[in-house]
C-alpha cells in the first residue's frame, strides 16, 4: 500500500434511541464472546462493534482515529480509553448540541488538516475485517476525491443508495429511497482534503432547513460540483446495522453462531 496520511473518522454522537433503554453505547454493547490471544493464554472478551471498526483500521494502516461523542457517551472513553490496545492512538472530539452527523464530523476538520479521512459507522458490522482495507488501497492506485464501498442491499429503504455505471463511477444519490431498482448501497467511505472542506464549506452556507441533512446530500451536491466519486463494489463483504433491536439480535446470533462453529474446529482461537 501507497504511504500516506490517512486518519480514521468514527461518528458516536447519537442517542441510540430506537433501541429504547439500554445499559451503555450501542457501539460498545457486547454483541457476544470471542478467545483472543492475551499474553501467554486465551481469554474470552467481548465483541462490540466500535472494536471492530478500530481493528479495521489498523488493518488498513490507520494510526489514528478521531471518535466524536457527546455528552451521554463518556462510557465509550471509558471503555476503549486512548486505543493503545488496538494500536490506534484515539481522539475524542464533543458534539455539545447533536445537529447530524454531517455537522459532528466538521467539528474534526482542523484536527484532520490535509490527511485522507477514512470514514464508519461504529454502530455497523462489516466483514471479512480487511474490508475497509481493500477500499482505502482502491482510493490510493485510482485516485478520486471520494471513494466509496458498495454493499449489495435488498432493503434499500434503510440506507444511502448510489446508482453506478459499468466501472463503477458514481452517478447519483439517493438517500433511503421507498422505491428504486437500486441494490447497492455505500457504507464505508475514503476521502481526500479537498472533500472535507468542501463539507465543512457547504455546512457553514445553510442557513435553515426542515429537511435534516445527512452526507448523502452532501456527496451529491459535491458530485454535482465536480468532486470525483468511484466506488469499490465489495460483493464478497457483509454490511450489518446494529441500530435496531430485529438488527442487533440478528447480529448477535450470527457471531453466536460463528463462534460455536470455531468452538468445535479449532478449539475456539480466533485472532482477529
Amino acid at each position: 500500500m501507497m504511504t500516506t496520511d490517512l486518519v480514521g473518522l468514527l461518528p458516536a454522537a447519537g442517542r441510540g434511541s430506537r433501541l429504547g433503554a439500554i445499559p451503555c453505547s450501542k457501539e460498545i454493547m457486547p454483541l457476544g464472546f470471542q478467545l483472543q490471544a492475551i499474553g501467554d493464554g486465551r481469554h474470552w472478551q467481548p465483541i462490540t462493534a466500535l472494536e471492530t471498526h478500530l481493528k479495521a483500521l489498523r488493518c488498513a494502516n490507520v494510526t489514528r482515529a478521531a471518535i466524536i461523542i457527546s455528552e451521554s457517551k463518556a462510557d465509550i472513553v471509558r471503555y476503549i480509553g486512548n486505543g493503545e490496545r488496538y494500536g490506534i492512538s484515539i481522539t475524542y472530539l464533543y458534539q455539545q448540541q447533536l445537529s447530524g452527523m454531517p455537522f459532528a464530523l466538521d467539528l474534526a476538520t482542523s484536527w484532520i488538516g490535509k490527511a485522507t479521512t477514512v470514514f464508519s459507522m461504529p454502530d455497523t458490522i462489516i466483514e471479512p475485517i480487511d474490508t475497509m482495507m481493500r477500499v482505502v488501497e482502491q482510493h490510493l492506485t485510482r485516485p478520486a476525491d471520494v471513494t466509496l464501498g458498495l454493499f449489495q442491499t435488498t432493503t434499500p429503504h434503510k440506507f444511502g443508495m448510489v446508482e453506478v455505471t459499468s466501472d463503477a463511477v458514481i452517478r447519483r444519490f439517493i438517500d433511503k429511497p421507498l422505491h428504486t431498482d437500486l441494490t447497492l448501497m455505500w457504507g464505508l467511505a475514503v476521502w481526500s482534503p479537498r472533500f472535507t472542506q468542501y463539507m465543512s464549506a457547504f455546512l457553514k452556507s445553510i442557513t435553515s432547513s426542515e429537511k435534516e441533512i445527512v452526507l448523502s446530500d452532501i456527496f451529491q451536491a459535491a458530485l454535482e460540483g465536480g468532486l470525483t466519486f468511484r466506488g469499490v463494489v465489495l460483493e464478497d463483504a457483509r454490511y450489518r446495522d446494529i441500530g435496531t433491536p430485529e438488527d442487533f439480535q440478528a447480529v448477535v446470533y450470527d457471531l453466536a453462531l460463528q463462534q460455536a462453529s470455531l468452538l468445535q474446529s479449532c478449539d475456539g482461537f480466533d485472532a482477529s
